[in-house]
């Protein structure tokens, strides 16, 4: 396992919600403090969304965990992110991996760019 925060994106969220090793794995790390997770707020919008969760189904996986940090999309970060191409939750997530040196996991590397930040797919 990289020493570099993993950035979770919708895909990789639900992916957690879905009981896939890669993402549950990482989660655990950071609930044990040996990884760091970033969740961008969007993110986890498009998931709990396509996952069709409640609030009460995130509370576990985002309370007290000492290596994951969940992001806000502020107005700075939304103008920073506004004139990259793709749907604002792959811009956001991309902001937020290179803010933090970070790999941006996904199920859908597709959406983004090559050579901007490292992209691992499971």
């Amino acid at each position: 396992m990289t020493d570099a925060p993993w950035a979770f994106d919708h895909t990789a969220l639900v992916g957690l919600f879905d009981g896939y090793d890669v993402p549950y794995s990482l989660w655990l790390a950071a609930d044990r403090d040996e990884a760091r997770v970033v969740f961008p707020a969007s993110a986890i919008a498009e998931a709990a969304h396509l996952a069709s969760t409640r609030e009460s189904a995130w509370e576990r996986l985002l309370r007290d965990i000492p290596g994951l940090t969940v992001t806000d999309l502020s107005q700075a970060t939304g103008l920073a992110c506004a004139h990259a191409a793709g749907p604002l939750v792959a811009r956001h997530v991309l902001w937020e991996a290179r803010q933090v040196g970070g790999i941006v996991l996904t199920r859908a590397p597709w959406q983004y760019p090559t050579g901007q930040v490292a992209v691992q797919g499971f």
